[in-house]
């Protein structure tokens, strides 16, 4: 992961090896919200939600969006790690941080393999940190 302006290191917690991950963001899908965690089973997490929100313009743009991945972390809800995906919720989270429009941290869900994951939280940047001058443009 390499957010700019954050401060090195990030506190990381590691869960225990086959302890189930906890409910998390997963990824967004058509109008909806999907998280997941706990337990597999024959590939499946035992727990599956789904919130649905207003699916127009653009997703750093979309209010309804923002308003309730905002309450899902208020409630520590973890986000999963995309690094492929530029409207993932990580990637929106960490643009709200950068813009001002997001004061608070948030956790980031990793996998390193189906039964080892870590958290990590990523704090809002400051300019000047590790060379970080602002915000660009959100990519998508």
């Amino acid at each position: 992961m390499s957010y700019p302006g954050r401060r090195l290191p990030f506190t990381v917690e590691v869960g225990k090896h086959g302890e189930p991950p906890p409910l998390n963001v997963s990824h967004l899908s058509e109008g909806r919200i999907v998280l997941i965690g706990g337990s597999r089973i024959s590939g499946t997490y035992e727990l599956r939600q789904e919130i649905t929100f207003v699916d127009e313009g653009k997703r750093w743009e979309n209010e309804d969006l923002y308003s309730k991945l905002v309450d899902l972390n208020s409630n520590g809800v973890p986000f999963q790690f995309q690094p492929r995906e530029m409207g993932s919720p990580d990637m929106l989270m960490a643009w709200w941080q950068e813009i001002g429009k997001i004061k608070a941290s948030f956790k980031e869900i990793f996998w390193r393999s189906p039964d080892d994951w870590l958290l990590t939280t990523i704090e809002p940047p400051v300019i000047g940190m590790r060379g970080w001058t602002g915000p660009k443009p959100f990519r998508c």
